[in-house]
């Protein structure tokens, strides 16, 4: 019998594979390249945003090639079953309103070619177009699956390596300047503090509290015994992050776990959880309000219960922020274009030391907070679109919450944006961000249809026995 081109059956089995296969590269190269000296004249931490953005081009790229395949895929089965595509989902809908929007921003932006493309700039139009489409190929065609949860612990497992010689004061691979560590970042030998493959420290600390709850949730009500290397590295990344002392990272995890804990608890639990987080929510604001601390961050929030804000507060941003949504109203619905905020002639940032001289002047280029970045560059639209994106994902992670993956990642999300929430975007992290969301968003598609479904396991049997694109996947949850 002559062999079929386009046999659904067998191409099914490669595609998955394949996809699965890319990301999981994906996931290993990205986050671990790094600039090696002697590769250019700007090596070291000077060079990784320009790395990353061409290594995540050169990645990506492939695997939208590889979901172009897919789409030929499912087509061609469209056209020989009779079948209509998958349609979209709402949360995918979403992400193309958010999409549109970013490339309205540009083609209006007064700043002409740098919101397309700026080679100092790495989140430009063409960047979010690559997050978009990321998110949309993984949402559709990828898996979270036992196979990747292995490849993120053995290279969660190369990164915290690398941080710990750091912080003991090495410098391998030449990442800081020569005769330096990473404690000369904090002495202001050079400027900034960097760890690990991704550089900033406030990356670094919002990187982690993504990774942490990944590893930590996926090992629940698991036998110890064979998940416990996942708790020890998940216990070695918290330690790495309570070492940083980086706020934003801590403040995400914290915020993140709340939420976590009273989404996937049993349900007969929910409301004394509920009850002992407000109380104690509480009586944490009662005690901020009444005494003022030593520690600079609680000191802070103190009088800001007392309304008295300062441009100082939140190690100045507080001093973006209201310089910011000043300016907001004058592109209110398109913003000033993509990543566009060193363009927008902003007052710098200066700090005094204990004497009053000027210790430090730094230019702003970011919003230290993602969703008024993206108010500022994109416009309400864009952030609207955006807020509707992650809110119908966690929509669908609390009523997925059973299934073990979606409940891993859909903490991980939480914490992440607790930490954004402080942290500036980076074309170094935020692909990590729409993986997760990418994949979230995959893995509770089928789970919530299940759920609404009237008879949903004699539903899922049904479809899928008569489906040649979905009878012979394996599906191999975290």
């Amino acid at each position: 019998m002559k062999q079929r081109l386009f046999d659904p059956k067998r191409l099914c089995r490669w595609t998955d594979g394949a996809m699965e296969l890319l990301i999981g590269f994906f996931l290993s190269v990205f986050l671990l390249i790094i600039p090696l000296p002697g590769a250019s004249e700007k090596a070291g931490y000077g060079r990784i945003s320009e790395l990353k953005t061409e290594c995540l081009y050169a990645l990506v790229g492939l695997i939208l090639l590889h979901a172009l395949l897919c789409f030929v895929r499912e087509c061609v089965d469209a056209r020989k079953t009779g079948k209509r595509l998958r349609p979209l989902t709402g949360t995918q809908l979403a992400a193309l309103g958010f999409l549109i929007c970013t490339l309205a921003s540009a083609a209006l932006s007064p700043y002409g070619e740098k919101a397309w493309v700026d080679s100092v700039a790495h989140e430009t139009a063409l960047t979010v177009v690559l997050y978009v489409l990321f998110f949309l190929a993984v949402s559709r065609w990828g898996r979270a699956t036992r196979r990747l949860r292995t490849v993120l612990f053995w290279t969660m497992a190369a990164f915290c390596l690398l941080c710990l010689l750091q912080m003991l004061g090495k410098n391998p691979f030449g990442l800081y300047p020569r005769n330096m560590s990473f404690y000369d970042g904090y002495d202001v030998q050079y400027r900034g503090a960097y760890l690990g493959t991704v550089g900033n420290v406030d990356l670094a600390s919002a990187f982690l509290a993504l990774v942490i709850p990944i590893l930590a949730v996926s090992s629940l009500k698991r036998p110890l015994r064979t998940v416990w290397q996942f708790w020890l590295l998940a216990a070695f990344c918290t330690g790495i992050l309570i070492w940083l002392r980086v706020l934003c990272g801590l403040v995400g995890l914290l915020f993140g776990a709340a939420v976590s804990l009273v989404v996937l608890c049993p349900a007969l639990w929910r409301k004394r959880v509920l009850l002992v987080l407000s109380v104690s929510t509480v009586v944490g604001i009662v005690l901020l309000w009444s005494f003022d601390p030593t520690v600079q961050f609680l000191h802070e929030l103190h009088e800001l219960l007392h309304g008295r804000a300062e441009d100082s507060f939140g190690t100045g941003r507080f001093f973006i922020w209201r310089q910011m949504l000043e300016r907001v109203p004058e592109r209110l619905w398109f913003g000033i274009g993509p990543d566009a905020v060193r363009e927008a002639g902003l007052l710098p940032f200066v700090r005094y030391d204990a004497s009053g001289s000027i210790a430090a002047t730094a230019a702003i280029t970011d919003a230290h907070c993602y969703p008024l970045q993206i108010l500022f560059c994109q416009g309400l639209l864009a952030l609207l679109c955006w807020l509707t994106t992650v809110g119908l994902v966690l929509r669908r992670w609390v009523a997925a919450r059973a299934n073990r993956a979606a409940a891993a990642l859909g903490s991980g999300l939480v914490c992440f944006l607790g930490a954004m929430c402080f942290c500036f975007s980076s074309v170094i992290i935020m692909p990590f961000f729409w993986l997760t969301l990418g994949l979230l968003e995959a893995e509770t598609t089928d789970t919530v249809r299940l759920l609404e479904s009237k008879h949903p396991m004699n539903s899922l049997q049904s479809s899928e026995k008569n489906d040649p694109l979905t009878k012979n996947r394996r599906v191999d949850h975290f």
